[in-house]
């Protein structure tokens, strides 16, 4: 029922899809960073994890950074994927950061703003400075080129590492990175629509539409309501004349046509299509794995069940997005199918009842300001970095999309969707992405000189 989707957890679970033939020799480090990299008055420090394997490196080879980003970090980055693979022909060592308040790197307990206050992407990119100077210090890096590697949120990271640190950094790959933080992100919907329209069965987006404008219609009355529950399986007890219960409905069942577009492929959104349209019912059908027992979309449930351990990175994650980079992704434009019951206000009153009333959309539209405004936006002063997008994202709309320049390229690639290009080739991946991933490789090299 939560509208966010966590890139950098779904790309830890495709991760785990991969396949490794060889032993997992990666090795689990902590290094201390201070808890504010920007007050020399606050001497204190907290532990981060992060990972490490040396497997293929050579004297002076590459360092290879993978970062962390709004989920726990894992080990299998340097077991697996793109960077494996340029460690592996670079001869250059691997690893990969865990970012500050997810995972196992906690700098403070607690989970309201005050604990929140050093959250943020500019602490995690000292962060990860911290760590590249302390292993460039051991006489084996002292001539390695550097390069990071990150995707969605973590994607944004790594172009930010290039743009802060670029006597640091040598080559970064910035894959489906949202650099524009944007308080009304109207325009994910948009996207989802139009992949619907273009490579959904006939009709599809019509008979969507017309599912989605009786729910707005069923729940204008207490009759309506009634039925609502019926066809859907809502439990008794919830109050679906509230508007933020109604918004919490709306915002679950447009999650899975979402998902589809952010992670999936073209056949998905076919076959997805074919099951809106197949169904009997008048209601938009639920995936498999729903549970048979009744449902509540509660508002204050939902917010209750953010701090159940096991959705602590939300917290951490929503707190982001109140702070920093909004990406609301709402129904405020006309150009999509899913009614407006998604307002940008659900969001916001989701920020006023986490982390206080000072909270509200001045102050997160001022966060917004203050990302772009230090990082440039759509517009980063960067070289010598790959903004990698799938044009089923829709998290590319507020990415790189054209080159900035000859040595900052955008790869923009057909049919494929949320971070492809961070995995290695597989069974059934099609020949531009297999193609994108050899570009990105080819570019990373000859930054760092190893295309010989």
């Amino acid at each position: 029922m939560f509208c966010f989707n966590n890139g950098f957890s779904f790309l830890n679970a495709e991760l785990n899809l991969q396949t490794v033939v060889e032993e997992f020799i990666t090795n689990t480090r902590w290094i201390n960073q201070k808890l504010d990299h920007f007050n020399p008055k606050d001497k204190r420090v907290w532990k981060m994890r992060y990972f490490k394997r040396l497997s293929f490196l050579k004297p002076n080879g590459p360092i290879y950074l993978f970062l962390g980003g709004e989920s726990e970090a894992s080990p299998r980055w340097a077991e697996t994927g793109i960077m494996y693979e340029l460690a592996k022909e670079t001869n250059g060592a691997m690893y990969v950061s865990e970012h500050r308040y997810y995972g196992q790197s906690k700098p403070l307990n607690g989970t309201d703003a005050k604990a929140f206050k050093y959250l943020s992407a500019r602490q995690a990119l000292a962060d990860n400075a911290n760590l590249l100077k302390t292993i460039k210090r051991k006489s084996i890096f002292k001539n390695s080129k550097v390069v990071v590697i990150g995707g969605s949120y973590s994607g944004n990271l790594a172009a930010w590492m290039k743009l802060l640190y670029p006597k640091l950094v040598d080559a970064a790959l910035a894959s489906s990175g949202p650099v524009l933080a944007k308080t009304d992100f109207y325009e994910y919907l948009e996207k989802v629509n139009d992949n619907y329209e273009q490579y959904g069965t006939k009709n599809c987006l019509a008979t969507i539409r017309k599912k989605f404008k009786r729910y707005d219609k069923l729940m204008q009355s207490s009759k309506g309501i009634k039925q609502l529950k019926a066809e859907e399986n809502i439990c008794e007890e919830c109050d679906m004349s509230s508007p933020e219960n109604q918004q919490t409905f709306f915002s679950s069942k447009v999650g899975e046509f979402m998902s589809n577009s952010q992670y999936g492929t073209t056949e998905i959104i076919k076959s997805h299509c074919e099951r809106v349209q197949n169904s009997s019912s008048p209601t938009i059908p639920p995936p498999e794995s729903t549970r048979n027992n009744c449902i509540c979309y509660d508002f204050d449930e939902m917010i209750e069940s953010f701090y159940d351990e096991e959705n602590v990175w939300i917290l951490a994650w929503i707190y982001q997005t109140c702070n920093e980079f909004g990406y609301y992704q709402t129904t405020s434009s006309d150009e999509q199918s899913f009614t407006d019951n998604i307002p940008l206000e659900y969001y916001i009153r989701m920020c006023r009842k986490l982390f206080g009333s000072e909270f509200d959309e001045e102050r997160v539209n001022e966060g917004v300001a203050e990302v772009n405004d230090l990082y440039g936006g759509l517009n980063p002063n960067v070289t010598n970095v790959v903004f990698s997008n799938g044009d089923l994202d829709p998290w590319s709309t507020i990415s790189v999309l054209e080159d900035l320049s000859y040595n900052a390229p955008a790869v923009v690639i057909p049919r494929s969707s949320h971070c492809r290009d961070l995995f290695s080739n597989r069974l059934g991946d099609i020949e531009e992405l297999k193609e994108a991933r050899k570009n990105i490789k080819k570019s990373i090299k000859k930054w760092i000189g190893a295309d010989c």
